[in-house]
């Protein structure tokens, strides 16, 4: 009988890659197995050609993995994939996609394809803070090839990223994490409609929010930088109550009260504030403490930059629009130094938006102190004179 070499043996299990434990991102959505012809569809998703080919012959017109019209069945071949997939079951990648000639070239896309690697090695958590680390460091060329291959592969990244943010017991790597996620959904190769899904999938504010009540201020900073790249990457009334839910009008409201917070984040804090005040469920948490609240911004908005006064006087103006029955509306009334704010605001470069917004939250200032007496009867004629 032949003898059994044990060393062939592992030799042949090891060269068979399916039998391994193969990273999310290399397993195509619908067969679940390692992709052999990665494309991506309109929507950013990428299948294995012959998985999606059979789906849009049977008719579909979706995409599986968002349930989204297809904008085009074109089947875009996501070469980088490709290339990441040949090189970690240790088959070479054909020779048409080989780098050409530059050797700094070839080291550099080695550098990218390990660093993917170990950022998406999902059994790993160490790998993937020190892939995480390592992009930190790298130069600018180099980062925004990898944050282009992550954007293609939004879904998965954005899950590997997240499961750092959320495990990593250093702060510091959560921060990093969150600087990536915050780039990757500015990337223009992301597709809007796929973020929204994923965001909510993911619940990114909660975890962000946590990171915020770390209290650290590169925390603080990385957090809120975040969730201000995550609505503007959106259609912004899609995500405000989700926003909301994460517990976050709370947060924004004690760092604007935290009289040693540094203006630049005050500012950060009052501009997320602005946009969660006009979803409803917003509104109605901030109404509770309407007074405090006020009393706490209006010191601080000319302190903050010309974006955090204008989310100022948005907040201010939605509270005189909506608050009336609440006290809302009579704690912008009663507001010390706030019209002579309003009329700096006003003589700013400020868009006409904003104007408007200033000079009716103005008229409410003014009206309720004519009736006191505190103010002359001609005042609301006056806006541009200046009260210094």
């Amino acid at each position: 009988m032949a003898s059994t070499n044990p060393n062939k043996e592992r030799k042949r299990i090891s060269l068979n890659p399916l039998e391994l434990t193969s990273p999310t991102l290399f397993r195509c959505p619908i067969s679940l197995e390692v992709m052999r012809s990665p494309v991506s569809l309109s929507t950013g998703v990428t299948y294995d050609r012959s998985s999606i080919q059979q789906w849009l012959d049977s008719g579909h017109i979706t995409c599986p993995a968002t349930c989204q019209p297809l904008s085009s069945t074109d089947l875009v071949p996501n070469l980088t994939l490709r290339r990441l997939i040949h090189l970690w079951s240790g088959t070479p990648p054909p020779r048409e996609e080989s780098p050409a000639s530059d050797n700094s070239e070839i080291g550099i896309i080695s550098t990218i394809d390990t660093v993917v690697l170990h950022l998406l090695n999902e059994s790993d958590l160490a790998r993937s803070e020190s892939a995480v680390g390592y992009l930190a460091a790298m130069r600018k060329e180099e980062k925004d090839r990898v944050i282009s291959v992550l954007a293609e592969n939004l879904e998965r990244s954005m899950q590997a990223l997240v499961k750092v943010l959320k495990n990593s017991t250093e702060i510091e790597s959560r921060v990093r994490a969150v600087r990536l996620i915050e780039s990757i959904l500015a990337s223009p190769i992301s597709v809007t409609d796929s973020k929204i899904l994923i965001i909510k999938k993911i619940n990114l504010f909660t975890e962000l929010v946590h990171l915020i009540r770390l209290g650290s201020l590169s925390a603080v900073s990385a957090g809120l930088d975040c969730m201000q790249a995550t609505i503007a990457s959106t259609e912004k009334q899609k995500l405000q109550l989700e926003m909301v839910k994460a517990g976050v009008v709370p947060v924004l409201v004690t760092i604007i009260r935290a009289t040693e917070a540094p203006h630049e984040v005050v500012g950060k804090a009052i501009r997320l504030l602005e946009q969660a005040v006009r979803c409803k469920e917003g509104f109605e948490e901030i109404i509770e403490d309407a007074k405090g609240i006020i009393e706490a911004l209006v010191p601080r908005m000319m302190k903050v930059g010309r974006g955090g006064r204008e989310a100022a006087v948005g907040i201010l103006w939605v509270m005189c629009n909506k608050g009336g029955d609440n006290g809302a509306r009579d704690a912008v009334k009663v507001a010390q130094g706030l019209v002579g704010r309003l009329l700096v605001v006003m003589q700013e470069d400020c868009s006409p938006v904003v104007v408007k917004m200033a000079g009716d939250v103005l008229r409410v200032c003014t009206l309720e102190r004519d009736k006191e007496g505190r103010l002359n009867g001609n005042y609301t004629k006056t806006l541009n004179t200046m009260p210094f």
